[in-house]
């Protein structure tokens, strides 16, 4: 029994045990996810929500703090926009890198200028003969 309890706290291992409460006034509903990153002026469910913390009433509660954000149903949308376009931002930086290119050994100024050494070479051998 012991096993399975652990296991299942290992899967949903969250830096914090904060929960951002998303209330939407226009509608009344509610969504509550688990905070992953608050920043100075943020509070940040990956992939769901951006929220201004200013905005956001806190509250403690026993498993950690509850960040409640009352809201209109187009603030809501335009914080899940944001969160989606943040999270896409990062995922096109990561899967757009490319490694730095070596230079090449020989490029065509080098080879250009190599030449006209040989031919001035070239041109001094005949002239001093």
């Amino acid at each position: 029994m012991g096993l399975l309890k652990r296991k299942t706290e290992d899967e949903f291992n969250l830096e914090t045990d904060d929960l951002l409460i998303i209330f939407d006034n226009d509608k009344k509903t509610s969504d509550i996810k688990h905070v992953t990153d608050i920043t100075d002026d943020s509070v940040i469910c990956m992939g769901y929500y951006k929220v201004p913390l200013a905005d956001c009433e806190i509250t403690v509660g026993e498993m950690g703090r509850n960040f409640f954000y009352r809201a209109p149903s187009r603030s809501i949308h335009e914080t899940e926009r944001l969160a989606q376009l943040e999270m896409n931002t990062v995922f096109s930086q990561i899967t757009a890198y490319q490694p730095p290119a070596l230079p090449t050994s020989l490029d065509w100024t080098k080879g250009i200028l190599f030449a006209l050494i040989f031919i001035a070479f070239i041109i001094i051998a005949v002239v001093a003969t």
